[in-house]
């Protein structure tokens, strides 16, 4: 019987089938809010373009998609997110759709930038997301801010 752990997912692996292409089963998906956090657009990808990262922030939030997959899932997305050398794991609480706090794993990125904004279709996905999982009208308008401000 496999491991199974909770991912947290708030740029464009929101995307559940961009999610499905890149480690095949979820066993659950639900939405979920990361508190004192927030969403920065400073991880520079290839081209130049940006990246969204999570950095500590009192007061704010993260929301996202809580995927339940299994342990070799995980190691299967690392490969995809450049673990260890672009992005290094953390472990978060996210407080689920229903109120419940759930631990998760998280991608943060190791190396930031500042004044690099994300691409067109990159920020695109993560609107569609957003828009699929219901989050707040405010926190979809903090997207489209953040990733204007670079």
């Amino acid at each position: 019987m496999p491991n199974f752990v909770w991912y947290f997912a708030f740029a464009s692996n929101m995307n559940r089938a961009q999610m499905s292409s890149r480690i095949g089963e979820i066993a659950e998906e639900k939405s979920g809010k990361l508190e004192n956090y927030e969403i920065v657009f400073n991880k520079k990808a290839r081209g130049g373009a940006a990246m969204a990262n999570i950095r500590p922030a009192s007061g704010k939030c993260v929301y996202g998609v809580l995927y339940q997959i299994t342990e070799a899932a995980l190691k299967t997305l690392d490969r995809f997110e450049g673990a260890p050398e672009h992005y290094r794991r953390i472990e978060v609480t996210v407080t689920d759709t229903h109120g419940g706090p759930v631990r998760a794993q998280a991608y943060i990125a190791t190396k930031v930038e500042k004044g690099l904004h994300p691409a067109p279709h990159y920020l695109q996905a993560m609107l569609q997301a957003a828009a699929e999982y219901q989050f707040p009208a405010e926190y979809i308008e903090e997207l489209k801010r953040v990733a204007s401000a670079g």
